[in-house]
């Protein structure tokens, strides 16, 4: 009963598979897992400071550009939709590609971006970039934790080239306190979704930080990547290509 609450998370899962990913995965909970997304990002993901402290205090820089943005994985759009508003609100331009691999999500973030010119929704495969770009910014949610050691470096290779300024790659971090408020947290308020099942196995999926840091020194020793730690029980990688005095706004 214990490691119900408090599994063995010394080591990372890179084997199991969440719920969501099945093809025959049932329409209707896929489709309140998709809404549910929202509730959770704004609550527990940090996105929204990690995207105000890492671009938009760089986009304010060079306020009068018009600046790209590329999210992989973005899922419903609900994150990307929040950082359009937010340019709005701040006075500046920005262009956002939204990727995502899913067909059957595809549908309804195009439908929710339906008022927003400045989003484009596009299929496609976070291992395979090599048609989009390049971009000023390039961001993910969520998304490193569903990629095997090997696959986050592939994944790692194709971006860095893609990416003008600064990438930003927000996930989880793999902990017993995490796993168990959102046992609790999944229990009450995800009901009818799959997020109690595929929530958890993420948790287990993450990172810890010395993980990703070793990650880094081996794969990518020559390249300015950073390892942030951040709250609730996230851990983000952040790379510079340039800072805006050397970028070329061409």
């Amino acid at each position: 009963m214990l490691d119900f609450f408090f599994p063995d998370l010394r080591l990372r899962n890179t084997t199991d598979k969440e719920k969501l990913e099945h093809p025959d995965a049932d329409m209707q909970q896929l489709l309140r897992t998709s809404r549910q997304f929202k509730l959770i990002n704004f609550l527990f993901s940090g996105s929204r400071r990690l995207l105000r402290e890492h671009i938009f205090t760089l986009m304010e820089q060079e306020p009068d550009r018009t600046y790209t943005l590329l999210d992989v994985g973005a899922g419903s759009c609900d994150i990307v939709l929040w950082a359009a508003r937010e340019a709005r609100k701040r006075g500046l331009q920005m262009n956002i590609t939204a990727l995502d691999n899913d067909k059957r999500i595809l549908p309804i973030a195009s439908q929710a971006i339906r008022n927003y010119p400045e989003i484009r929704v596009v299929e496609g495969n976070a291992m395979d970039l090599s048609r989009l770009g390049p971009f000023d910014f390039v961001f993910s949610n969520h998304l490193l934790h569903h990629l095997s050691w090997d696959e986050i470096r592939i994944f790692l290779e194709s971006i860095i080239p893609l990416t003008q300024i600064t990438f930003l790659m927000n996930d989880l971090k793999r902990s017993n306190w995490a796993y168990l408020g959102f046992t609790i947290f999944s229990a009450l308020m995800t009901c009818r979704s799959f997020h109690f099942y595929d929530g958890r196995l993420s948790i287990r999926r993450a990172f810890l930080p010395e993980e990703l840091r070793d990650f880094i020194r081996n794969n990518f020793p020559d390249r300015a990547i950073h390892v942030i730690k951040t709250y609730p029980s996230r851990v983000a990688l952040l790379y510079m290509a340039a800072t805006m005095n050397e970028h070329d706004f061409r």
